[in-house]
């Protein structure tokens, strides 16, 4: 065992200024806290670990993503939360020296707002998704943001706006589904580089798909 707390998400990866490890960036639900842990491949022992923020409440995922195009990635990372003023998305910066160097954290968009519910109280958001609309663009353009809002019942978009370095976003409805949108998934069926997406609505027992603008009928 390595860490206690992830639920959801965690991000494995490997880098290059540490040969013969993987390192492992845990959204720690349980434990409020966003982690990351340096792990041996010859043995499996833990080699280091490091709590990134004890800030961010009900950790719920992280990916490492160039959300820039600047060739560096940041950390995406959001809470999943009962309270509209606390949960959000944030983008970390990622030192070369992951245990001793400076994550900065700029927040992406903030104050999702659930929907009400008599029984288990909703939570938000659900699972942000890096895409390039045009998928020819990814590396060339800022990543577009695509969100679930799970408790919030609704899927959204977070656009590049403002200064990249800063990551500034600014977060528009897609659509009001009316119920649970706990995951998204994206296709490019009729390969005109276009994404379509996918977006379940679990309470409503039903999945649609959205059309990004430049889509062509077949």
């Amino acid at each position: 065992m390595i860490a206690t707390g992830p639920d959801v998400d965690i991000e494995a990866v490997m880098m290059d200024q540490y040969p013969g490890e993987i390192v492992v960036f845990a959204a720690q639900f349980f434990d409020e806290k966003l982690g990351v842990y340096r792990v041996s491949l010859k043995d499996g022992s833990l080699v280091e670990s490091r709590i990134i923020d004890s800030t961010t409440l009900h950790a719920y995922s992280v990916q490492l993503v160039d959300l820039n195009g600047d060739g560096k990635k940041e950390l995406l990372m959001n809470n999943h939360e009962k309270d509209s003023k606390v949960n959000g998305i944030w983008a970390y910066t990622v030192p070369e020296d992951v245990m001793k160097g400076t994550f900065d954290k700029y927040p992406i968009t903030t104050g999702f707002k659930n929907a009400f519910s008599l029984t288990v109280p909703n939570m938000a958001p659900g699972f942000p998704y890096p895409v390039w609309p045009n998928s020819a663009m990814k590396g060339k353009e800022r990543a577009h943001i695509l969100i679930a809002g799970d408790g919030d019942h609704s899927v959204s978009v977070a656009q590049p706006t403002g200064d990249a370095s800063q990551f500034q976003y600014t977060r528009s409805l897609i659509k009001d589904e009316g119920g649970t949108v706990g995951a998204l998934t994206f296709s490019d069926l009729d390969n005109n580089n276009w994404l379509e997406m996918w977006v379940p609505n679990y309470d409503s027992s039903f999945i649609e798909v959205f059309l990004f603008n430049g889509y062509t009928a077949p």
